[in-house]
């Protein structure tokens, strides 16, 4: 499982690198520069492995980054390439170490037609612009840009919301200081010579088709949220150094980022933390999986209540029971019980014959409980008031407080509305909102969390004991002191339904012995590669389809 770092841990783990392990930041630099070529090599190079015939614009910002495409192009030139070199500044603002770069790599003008090198403070030049280049590199802006310190947006300021970031007065000085403040004035913004390069990398990038390949993360993109500047570089491949960033997965990363790589430079795994955030993969999820015994029995398999669906005159919310339960019988969930409405015992036995079903009676429920080693509570419960106060009686039965709880759908619903957060003292519990759920539990807009979800997913569990998996294109799942980021997944599973399954399947691996950070992360993947596989079009996929795939899916993950 690969660890995922924010632009903050990334600089922590660069200083342990240069303090504690000796290496110069100029050793970082080679590294960086000729890992990158390595893989340029592999994925564009000839059969023999050289880049003879291609040609290359390398454009480098003042920093660090751009001192990296310094030295990459150098390893090019020796592969073969030939290279446009163009630094977005005047040659005595780079860094030290880029600056002792360049000046070797101009010795190389000497001995070979391959290389141009040009200086661009205010214009690119128009040799740069008539030329057409195969690959374009792009080394203006590392992981040291980020969009802005805090989300962006509208900031509330209400002091008593944890999940309002404070801005400063100083920050403040001479706005209209109301009852909020527009953050956009408070974004810095590319400069002037790093947005005309960004542009006129997308510009090539269009026009002459040319492949762009970011060094570390496309310039313009906040490399920890995501975020994109006004402007960011569309990258068809991203050689990221040394680690993933979380920016890479969330906000607009996926969609500048193209294809990802990661150079190795170095850096060991050892200076990272275990708290870090994580990839989930398949030799992750595959590790955890429960596995039966031969002398197993179905008690010993896991014992899942579900606690699920809703039925009156008005209508029904019975499917969500059904397709909850459903899943974490697929699953592998040994004993699963469903306590539901009575007028719909005929139709749950009909859909799910192998569950166990009894009534919502609470005394039931209580003693169920009991008996679980896992507990949903939420999936078609409805909203009525009748509905809340028994969800919010059960969430504050102390019955509950130890055991492993899944919290979704009408119990989050439940929740926001009588504001039961600061009530729950569930340690092993989980909530599963998707953004707008999210909204209303932290009275927070949507636009705000989904500029910053990585901040946000943080500062909850910070706040509350409770453990959280927000769902969304790539998902965040914080509990137990792990993190975790699951980017498998389609847009097919947008759809109704599809939320009371990953609850199923996250209750269903709780019941089976695994810790509910782990269950949640099992079951975020897991459902995302059932609805990658139901094999139709994603316009067409159905709750119902994902569950006919969770099977298949589990047992080639077990291979």
């Amino acid at each position: 499982m690969q660890t995922v770092l924010t632009a903050q841990e990334m600089r922590e783990a660069d200083y342990e690198s240069v303090i504690k392990l000796r290496v110069s930041e100029k050793q970082l630099m080679e590294l960086a520069g000729k890992e990158s070529c390595n893989i340029i090599q592999q994925k564009f190079g000839n059969p023999d492995g050289s880049l003879t015939g291609r040609r290359f614009l390398v454009v480098c910002g003042k920093g660090n980054n751009g001192g990296d495409g310094i030295v990459l192009s150098r390893h090019l030139i020796n592969a073969g390439a030939t290279v446009d070199l163009v630094h977005l500044c005047q040659e005595s603002l780079l860094k030290q170490d880029g600056a002792a770069t360049l000046k070797s790599l101009k010795q190389y003008l000497i001995h070979t037609d391959r290389i141009r090198v040009f200086e661009a403070d205010e214009f690119i030049p128009t040799a740069v612009e008539e030329t057409r280049y195969d690959l374009i590199i792009d080394a203006i802006l590392g992981t040291g840009y980020k969009r802005t310190d805090n989300p962006k947006g509208v900031r509330r300021k209400d002091p008593n919301n944890p999940f309002l970031p404070k801005i400063s007065d100083e920050s403040l000085e001479g706005s209209d200081k109301a009852s909020y403040e527009l953050q956009g004035e408070l974004q810095p913004k590319l400069s002037h010579d790093a947005r005309e390069g960004v542009l006129f990398i997308n510009m090539k990038h269009e026009k002459d088709k040319s492949v762009v390949i970011a060094i570390d993360i496309s310039s313009g993109l906040d490399s920890t949220s995501g975020e994109v500047a006004d402007v960011a570089v569309k990258a068809d491949l991203t050689i990221t150094l040394a680690f993933l960033k979380t920016g890479l997965f969330l906000g607009k990363g996926r969609e500048v980022s193209g294809e990802i790589a990661i150079a190795d430079i170095s850096i060991p795994k050892f200076l990272t933390k275990e708290n870090q955030c994580k990839l989930t993969d398949n030799e992750f999820v595959r590790t955890i999986l429960p596995r039966r015994t031969p002398q197993s029995s179905k008690q010993a398999n896991g014992k899942a209540l579900i606690i699920a669906g809703s039925q009156s005159e008005n209508g029904s919310m019975m499917g969500a029971a059904m397709m909850a339960t459903s899943a974490a019988i697929k699953s592998g969930a040994g004993y699963v019980c469903a306590a539901v409405p009575p007028s719909a015992f005929n139709v749950m036995h009909a859909s799910t014959p192998e569950a166990i079903v009894i009534g919502q009676d609470e005394q039931t429920i209580l003693e169920r409980i009991q008996w679980a080693d896992a507990v949903l509570i939420g999936c078609g419960l409805g909203r009525t008031p009748e509905s809340q106060s028994f969800i919010a009686r059960l969430l504050t039965n102390p019955v509950l407080k130890d055991k492993k709880v899944v919290i979704d759908a009408d119990a989050l619903y439940a929740i926001a509305e009588l504001d039961l957060l600061p009530q729950l003292k569930l340690t092993n519990a989980i909530l599963t909102p998707h953004i707008k759920e999210f909204e209303r539990l932290i009275h927070v807009p949507m636009s705000e969390i989904d500029s910053d979800r990585l901040y946000y997913t943080k500062a909850f569990i910070n706040e509350y004991p409770l453990g959280l998996l927000l769902k969304g294109a790539q998902t965040l799942i914080a509990a137990q002191g792990k993190l975790f980021l699951n980017n498998s997944g389609t847009e097919a599973l947008a759809t109704a339904g599809t939320g009371d399954v990953l609850a199923g399947l996250i209750t269903s691996f709780a019941a089976q012995g695994l810790s509910i950070e782990n269950a949640a992360a099992a079951g975020a993947y897991i459902h995302g590669i059932a609805g990658q596989s139901t094999g139709k079009p994603s316009s067409r996929v159905s709750a119902t389809d994902v569950i006919g795939t969770i099977e298949p899916v589990i047992a080639e993950i077990e291979l």
